[in-house]
């Protein structure tokens, strides 16, 4: 009878996260389809389904939607889910719940390599190298801070510790760069430091499409390793886990995941940290559920602080990471004080 207990609980936990990851879904489509009809250019949402269905010659609003409007969205999306996946990645990997792509130095060495980029090499690297610049700053930053880091396997703790001496290192290398770089170049860099979404295009939405393809889909598919590293070490080899070998390759997709979006759209440190903490208390622990959670929330989340940013004060833009920061530094000041009062 409790076996039979035991599973009547289990599916009815299930049944409830698929209608919460169901209802997050819906929540996002609704909110990008009434994204395409906000801006300083108002449509109603008739007015896009027309530009969508039966499309006329010069007609600014299907140029409004198709070239303006929807890539914008459909980055935010994609950079949203990537940044939230990295971020559930680099908590189970070192067990610390505050773990984020910006509080381990994988944000900061892809953001430090783009910024490169863009105010020393300028004149050499066009914007389609951002992407990789910034895979092989994260790589390098990832690389080092494990080896820093190992000790019969890399140690949680001493991951976060090294993570956060190596950011205030690159911290320091990117003031230098913005305080002598050409000015032009150096509003560019701190436009898109900010996490802004205003130079959008489809090559943008492509690039960002394939890195979540080689990346984010191997995240899903290995729900089940996740939650064996979740129980320790030792549990997860006893039941055959490499934990090695799994710590190697979710690391390498996490800085993946981390440097396209911070090539696309600018570091947002609080989606990494925000998304799976959101998702956690929805769904609980149970990576079958926890990752595409996160994936979603991630993606609205981005994706309602673009919208606000830029319809909120318009024609003026705010930049999409700063209302996120907004967001989230109540958020992370909270967590803080819970996790206080819990010892």
């Amino acid at each position: 009878m409790t076996g039979v207990s035991v599973n009547a609980d289990q599916r009815s936990r299930d049944r409830r996260a698929r209608m919460v990851l169901g209802l997050f879904l819906f929540s996002t489509l609704v909110v990008a389809f009434l994204s395409v009809t906000l801006g300083s250019y108002p449509m109603t949402p008739g007015d896009v389904l027309r530009a969508i269905v039966t499309p006329q010659k010069n007609d600014i609003v299907r140029t409004i939607v198709f070239d303006v409007r929807l890539p914008r969205i459909l980055l935010a999306i994609l950079s949203g889910v990537a940044m939230a996946l990295s971020g559930v990645v680099l908590q189970v990997l070192t067990r610390n719940a505050l773990a984020a792509p910006g509080l381990v130095g994988v944000e900061a060495g892809a953001g430090t390599a783009v910024l490169s980029a863009m105010i020393v090499w300028r004149s050499d690297v066009t914007t389609e190298f951002y992407p990789l610049a910034a895979f092989v700053g994260g790589v390098f930053v990832a690389l080092l801070i494990a080896s820093l880091s190992w000790n019969r396997g890399v140690s949680p703790l001493r991951l976060v510790l090294v993570g956060v001496g190596i950011t205030a290192i690159l911290s320091a290398v990117a003031d230098t760069m913005i305080t002598y770089g050409r000015i032009d170049q150096v509003e560019s860099a701190l436009l898109w430091l900010a996490g802004s979404l205003h130079n959008a295009g489809w090559g943008n939405v492509r690039g960002q499409f394939l890195w979540l393809v080689l990346s984010g889909v191997p995240v899903l598919a290995l729900y089940r390793h996740f939650d064996l590293f979740q129980l320790g070490d030792a549990v997860a080899s006893s039941r055959g886990l490499d934990t090695g070998r799994f710590q190697l390759f979710a690391l390498l997709f996490s800085v993946m995941l981390t440097a396209s979006a911070v090539a696309n759209v600018g570091t947002m440190s609080f989606i990494g940290l925000l998304a799976p903490h959101a998702a956690r208390l929805l769904v609980g622990d149970r990576h079958r559920f926890l990752l595409p959670l996160t994936a979603v929330m991630g993606a609205l989340i981005v994706l309602v602080g673009d919208t606000i940013g830029r319809t909120l004060f318009a024609p003026l833009q705010i930049p999409a990471g700063l209302v996120v920061a907004v967001i989230g530094a109540p958020y992370l000041l909270f967590l803080l004080s819970r996790r206080g009062q819990s010892r």
